[in-house]
């Protein structure tokens, strides 16, 4: 029984820091939304491979009804600046989108 009790509290004390450095990573991140010219599955599928592969980001959604693409990245590696460079790189347009952009839309 001791065993198990000590064991129990290594397991604790080894998985307790983990948790608290994943959450530290999700802090650090940030999403930014940006209007694009993709027009069919093959630009999806363009952004969604090339995307990933800059430095920093985490996630990439595209929604080619919207012609949107959200990007999620690390806010210490990246800025939506480059991110939009990197998306214009691949030759399509990038007009970053606000709070203000996203209330226009709204009314």
């Amino acid at each position: 029984m001791k065993t198990i009790r000590k064991l129990f509290i290594a397991v604790i004390l080894v998985a307790f820091p983990l948790m608290l450095t994943a959450q530290d990573k999700n802090k650090n991140t940030e999403t930014v939304k940006f209007t694009t010219s993709i027009s069919c599955a093959n630009c999806v599928n363009k952004i969604m491979t090339n995307l990933p592969q800059e430095k920093g980001v985490k996630d990439v959604k595209c929604d080619l009804a919207t012609k949107e693409v959200a990007v999620t990245y690390q806010k210490d590696k990246n800025n939506p600046a480059d991110i939009k460079k990197a998306i214009e790189k691949l030759g399509y347009t990038a007009k970053l989108v606000t709070d203000d952009n996203t209330a226009k839309k709204d009314k």
